[in-house]
């Protein structure tokens, strides 16, 4: 057995336990099976990764994860002299940790699909009972769970160094978790808030009325006055591990109150986004310092809320691109400051307050997580997405096409003529549905973007931000790639996948309907962009490599610079 050695029986014992005790009880063989099965998909991740950034040139043979480290290591001592230096205790723990999530996954998704098919049995598909049953809110709800999958490519996407595994399936979307989440008090005094335009206080009581008044109630009742306080919330994990220690001289003085188990929100797939169990105006952002194979990507700026209302103002001067592409604002961000605080520490009290993706749509509209459209049916087991295109009739190539064109326009708008790109890792995307038929997308937290300074963009009105900012480059070719990497490859790619392995047709033909899309776009957007803009750009996107960011390199190498990449084959360029 590939875990044979180590303590493959005593993880066996502990997530069996672990599932008995949320009500799923499984034979020893079972949980062995789920162990096993994510120990195999973590070893070729880890096979894979290690050939795509040409750590080995051919697979290594092994049959464990901790062999296989073992051999990259040794392999490396000769081509990466540097490779000494490397985290390797660190990966081996992230490793093992994914192994053993992962494992809880397998075991929680089955039991879960078994319940929705029983369910769903009258119905012919997922997508046919989400619409008999679900409402808009309700779908976005259960999809940002369900459709929980997890990284495509991290070797270790599942690892949560700094949580116990009860603690992974009390608070992971994955396990169907409500979080009851602590609010805390927060001395107006010790704030630093970002949008002197919004009243918080109000926006919080109108909300959410219920929690505010039970927060002001708890403050009177101890003879303190709510009105010389914000209500905060926290996530119960970072209360008890971060904020205790860091704000311990707030909390003394009686400037920072915790009020326990205050609201219950549900965590969505994207890290540290909270929605409350029945729609208002607003998704909430709770930080958690929490060690995932993703926090690196979480930007915290402060600018955020003045970006997000810049690019907002952009997508509403073009009509939102016939309605087909939003973004989620960041409405409000809220966190502690106090001069005997670092910078790092006053981030552990972070709250922010983001657009509800639905009121960006009609009410007769859904939107889909990405990642739900890639997941397996249980009814079918097809992808969401293949249950969607049988549902509308249309033939593959043809809603492919349509998808394409929603998906591409106003991304390609932007890109040339604002010289602007956000990279959407899949998490982050919500594809509008009208009826069957795609509409468009949602970014729900547009955290990572790029604004070319190049002379071919003089004339266009850049966010008023203080200081050099990351986001500015005078180099076009790095804003493409980021919409390279958060169009084609985090989204049309594993959509040309599906529709490969369901219809048998192949990655190159249906690379070349995506490049017959481009070159429409094009078409349409030579009224309105620079000639040579276009001519440039389009010779570019179709023949210049891509980038691939080396994810397992960066965690094993602390110092690498966090923007390395490595050239990719670019499939436009023989579709």
């Amino acid at each position: 057995m590939a875990l044979a050695y180590g303590n493959f029986h005593e993880l066996s014992h502990q997530l069996r336990f672990l599932l008995f005790e949320i009500g799923i009880g499984l034979p020893q063989n079972s949980v062995d099976y789920f162990i096993t099965l994510a120990h195999k998909n973590t070893l070729n991740r880890l096979q894979h990764a290690s050939i795509k950034e040409r750590l080995i040139q051919s697979t290594i043979a092994s049959h464990h994860v901790h062999d296989f480290i073992d051999q990259l290591q040794i392999k490396l001592k000769n081509s990466m002299p540097q490779s000494t230096f490397f985290q390797w205790r660190k990966i081996r723990a992230a490793l093992d940790e994914s192994i053993a999530n992962e494992a809880l996954a397998y075991a929680y998704r089955q039991n879960w699909n078994t319940q929705l098919r029983n369910e769903a049995i009258h119905c012919k598909s997922l997508w046919t009972w989400i619409n008999n049953e679900l409402s808009p809110y309700q779908t976005l709800l259960f999809l940002e769970q369900w459709g929980s999958l997890g990284h495509p490519y991290h070797p270790a996407f599942r690892a949560k160094i700094g949580f116990t595994r009860r603690e992974v399936l009390q608070n992971s979307p994955e396990f169907q978790a409500k979080v009851c989440v602590h609010w805390c008090a927060l001395n107006k005094t010790k704030t630093q808030s970002i949008n002197p335009k919004m009243d918080y206080t109000n926006c919080i009581s109108q909300e959410f009325p219920k929690e505010y008044f039970y927060w002001r109630e708890k403050l009177l009742f101890s003879h303190i006055n709510p009105d010389d306080y914000y209500p905060i919330p926290v996530h119960p994990w970072q209360w008890r591990n971060q904020l205790q220690m860091a704000f311990s001289s707030l909390i003394d003085n009686k400037s920072l109150i915790l009020l326990p188990h205050h609201q219950t929100l549900i965590p969505s797939s994207s890290p540290d986004i909270m929605m409350p169990t029945k729609s208002t105006q607003y998704t909430l952002k709770l930080a958690t310092t929490l060690s995932t194979s993703l926090a690196g990507k979480l930007d915290n700026s402060d600018d955020m809320v003045s970006l997000t209302n810049w690019l907002d103002s952009l997508l509403a001067k073009s009509n939102y691109y016939q309605n087909t592409l939003f973004i989620c604002k960041n409405l409000e961000s809220i966190n502690a400051y106090d001069q005997t605080h670092s910078e790092y520490n006053r981030k552990k009290l972070l709250f922010g307050l983001y657009q509800n993706p639905l009121h960006k749509i009609r009410q007769d509209q859904r939107v889909v997580p990405l990642p739900a459209l890639l997941t397996d049916s249980p009814c079918t087991n097809t992808p969401l997405i293949i249950e969607i295109i049988k549902a509308s009739e249309l033939h593959p190539m043809a809603y492919f096409t349509e998808y394409c064109h929603k998906m591409l326009f106003g991304q390609l708008h932007l890109l040339l003529k604002y010289g602007l790109a956000l990279e959407a890792e899949q998490h982050n995307i919500l594809v509008i549905f009208d009826g069957n038929k795609p509409q468009g997308i949602i970014i729900k937290e547009p955290n990572n973007l790029k604004i070319c300074h190049h002379e071919l963009f003089k004339n266009v009105q850049k966010p008023d931000l203080p200081g050099p900012l990351s986001i500015y480059t005078k180099d076009l070719n790095k804003v493409r790639a980021l919409f390279v990497q958060g169009t084609l490859k985090n989204h049309l790619h594993h959509l040309i996948v599906c529709l490969r392995d369901e219809y048998q047709i192949s990655e190159k033909k249906l690379w070349g309907l995506t490049r017959q899309v481009i070159q429409t776009v094009f078409k349409d957007l030579s009224k309105d962009i620079d000639s040579r803009i276009l001519s440039w750009q389009q010779h570019l996107l179709f023949h210049d490599d891509w980038e691939h960011q080396p994810e397992l390199l960066l965690s094993l190498h602390s110092n690498l610079n966090p923007n390395t990449t490595i050239k990719e084959y670019n499939p436009l360029s023989e579709a």
